[in-house]
């Protein structure tokens, strides 16, 4: 499904540059493509396991503790176990959601690359680029000799093989909820020895949430939601996005194909009348030049919510990252504005 994905959904900020759905053209949107598809299209992904050099422990135990015992074997989202001899001195991101946490952990100072599309804090801007993370410059990354390299499931395993052969850990992050958003941001400080930060992030993500539910729970009307990847791809049931809607009390009109990356047909949007429409790829002037679209009354009233691909509000609620919180909280108020007014 990954790979099916890759070609056909944008990144930064969802979608791939490909064709625009009948009318749905929006030319930006090719502009972003990979920029973080790899932080919201995920193959599924298992709470990384953690164990010091006495033995295997639960992560939960493990990453309680005050200093990070190496050796430390962990286990990544997709079931690799990862040993690390010593505390990782140098380090190199191939994701923009990971890159936003390492800098949240304070551990920019250790990063010698990331990718092109990571663009968050704006000191990432001052890391050398490896080029993209579909596509790394291999050779770049193993000059850059990283002790440890946090992926993302759109690793190549060929790439994989030879940063490993030359001395690197690769740690493959793959969240697709914001309970394992925050296990891959303990796992990350542990790895780093930056546990306390990591607790401190995760904590603020719980209390953001928290507070977040308190609101949502004077909600008496759900509402129901589309999004729209491009080409009418959306996010289904497993995918981040989805959960984000679940967690924020909307009927995701998409969560009953059974698919995490369904494409739906503009008859089944239609027919599904979405009191909220959510495009990550077309502008609402397209949107309203469709036929048939245009009669929906999400369409007619202006009860679209619209995210540039490249838009710092985009990378909020796509990046499984440490401000994957304030994009939920973003989303929500959008969606239910009379909650929050």
């Amino acid at each position: 499904m990954k790979k099916k994905i890759t070609g056909v959904l944008l990144a930064s900020s969802m979608i791939l540059a490909m064709p625009a759905a009948a009318g749905c053209g929006n030319s930006s949107a090719g502009s972003a493509a990979e920029s973080t598809v790899s932080d919201s299209v995920p193959d599924g992904s298992a709470a990384a396991g953690v164990s010091g050099s006495s033995g295997t422990a639960d992560s939960t135990s493990a990453i309680s503790a005050e200093e990070t015992q190496y050796p430390l074997t962990i286990t990544d989202d997709l079931g690799n176990t990862v040993t690390i001899e010593e505390e990782p001195e140098r380090v190199l991101s191939l994701s923009p959601a990971n890159t936003e946490t390492l800098f949240a952990l304070g551990a920019g100072e250790r990063i010698v690359g990331r990718t092109d599309y990571c663009n968050y804090p704006e000191e990432a801007a001052d890391v050398p680029s490896i080029g993209t993370y579909t596509s790394p410059n291999t050779e770049l990354i193993i000059s850059m000799t990283p002790d440890v390299i946090f992926a993302s499931d759109f690793i190549d395993e060929a790439i994989r093989s030879q940063v490993e052969n030359a001395g690197a850990s690769v740690i493959v992050f793959s969240a697709n909820n914001i309970e394992s958003v925050e296990q891959d941001i303990l796992t990350a400080g542990q790895v780093l020895n930056l546990n306390e930060k990591a607790r401190e992030i995760t904590a603020g993500m719980e209390a953001e949430m928290d507070g977040l539910q308190e609101i949502l729970s004077a909600n008496t009307e759900e509402k129901s939601a589309f999004i729209d990847l491009g080409d009418y791809y959306s996010a289904g049931e497993g995918s981040l996005l989805g959960n984000m809607l679940e967690n924020i009390g909307v009927r995701n009109v998409a969560a009953d194909t059974g698919e995490t990356w369904p494409q739906l047909s503009l008859e089944k949007i239609i027919e599904s009348n979405p009191d909220v429409y959510i495009s990550l790829y077309s502008t609402p002037e397209n949107l309203k030049a469709v036929s048939g679209l245009s009669e929906l009354d999400c369409i007619r009233n202006d009860r679209i919510i619209y995210y540039d691909g490249l838009s710092p509000e985009a990378d909020m609620i796509q990046r499984a990252g440490p401000r994957l919180a304030e994009g939920t909280r973003l989303l929500a108020e959008q969606i239910y504005p009379e909650l929050f007014s």
